[in-house]
């Protein structure tokens, strides 16, 4: 009976240890039985994160990375991101709340050689929670063994083009050398000069700057500048008043002139000027053919044909008729009395 008891005291002691092992693994392993739902992240290359990892909200465990898929040359859905590497994460339900449809996915790591881990920016709280089996694109972390690789091939190359152009560094150098020891001379040698140049500079900058105050205070802030500018302001003024009434006169001036111009060239109008016209053009022939006729007339009458050219031509009759009016002016009762 010692020795059965005994038995089962050592059983139950292997079984309390199995336990605690247990129970350590699990504290230890951040194992959680809460709830969960999925969420792919899709990663160009996750660096050092491994199926496993936690998945952290500002250092707060939320989740855990379930495992990584490769999806290269796999079909695609539309609108799922274009890349290598998904990981899904299993993050407890009760912190979907907290995460939202613009959130960021980002692999990070404790410290410079801590343990590398799946992080979330939360995103904006007014914006839609992320729902079970959605699609994000994560930020992939940046490569040390690319950047180490490239900056080999750069001082690579460097060193590469320093030992094959020796010479034309040297030589370049002098050159160099050189440009600066005769600037030095020069400098040196003009030093006087240079001042006086410097001098002369800043008194004719001093100078500029008086004339420019003078011509400020003459032609911008001078009084006859203010006085144009007021009275330009008023005519601006007058302007801005009569325009309108100047406008609507032209309109009504210009309308006017369009009835006036309508009635004008109307048929019947048409037709008075046309008669006018041919009544004007045979007034004219007529005047025409009277000033010939005068002038018949009055070259008869200059050859002597006719009464009165006769009695312009002669000059016997003309001094008889001159004595006849002579006498009767002196005798006028000639007229009724005859002897």
């Amino acid at each position: 009976m010692k020795q059965r008891s005994l038995e089962v005291r050592v059983g139950a002691l292997i079984l309390v240890a199995f336990a605690l092992l247990g129970v350590f693994v699990v504290v230890m392993g951040g194992v959680s039985f809460e709830p969960t739902y999925t969420v792919y992240v899709s990663f160009q290359n996750p660096g050092g994160l491994v199926e496993g990892a936690p998945v952290r909200i500002s250092g707060v465990r939320v989740g855990r990375v379930d495992s990584l898929e490769f999806r290269g040359g796999l079909d695609r859905r539309a609108g799922e991101p274009d890349s290598i590497i998904r990981a899904v994460a299993k993050i407890e339900r009760r912190y979907q709340s907290s995460i939202h449809d613009n959130a960021r996915w980002f692999v990070t790591a404790q410290g410079v050689l801590g343990e590398m881990f799946l992080a979330v920016d939360p995103g904006s709280p007014d914006r839609p929670v992320l729902q079970d089996g959605a699609v994000v694109r994560g930020i992939s972390p940046p490569r040390l063994d690319l950047l180490l690789s490239e900056s080999y091939e750069l001082l690579h190359g460097a060193y590469r083009a320093f030992t094959e152009n020796e010479q034309k560094i040297a030589e370049t150098f002098d050159g160099l050398h050189r440009t600066l020891g005769a600037s030095g001379d020069f400098l040196e040698k003009n030093g006087p000069r240079l001042t006086r140049v410097v001098e002369n500079a800043e008194t004719l900058s001093v100078e500029a700057q008086a004339t420019l105050k003078a011509a400020r205070e003459r032609y911008v802030d001078g009084a006859q500048v203010t006085r144009i500018m007021n009275d330009v302001e008023r005519s601006a003024n007058v302007m801005s008043q009569n325009l309108a009434p100047i406008v609507a006169d032209s309109r009504v001036v210009l309308g006017d002139a369009k009835r006036l111009t309508q009635a004008l060239t109307k048929d019947e109008q048409l037709a008075r000027y046309d008669a006018a016209t041919r009544d004007l053009a045979e007034a004219a022939k007529g005047a025409r053919t009277l000033t010939n006729d005068a002038q018949q007339l009055v070259t008869r009458v200059k050859s002597g044909q006719g009464t009165a050219g006769a009695l312009l031509a002669d000059e016997a009759l003309y001094d008889d008729i001159s004595e006849l009016v002579r006498d009767l002016k002196h005798n006028p009762w000639k007229i009724l009395w005859k002897q």
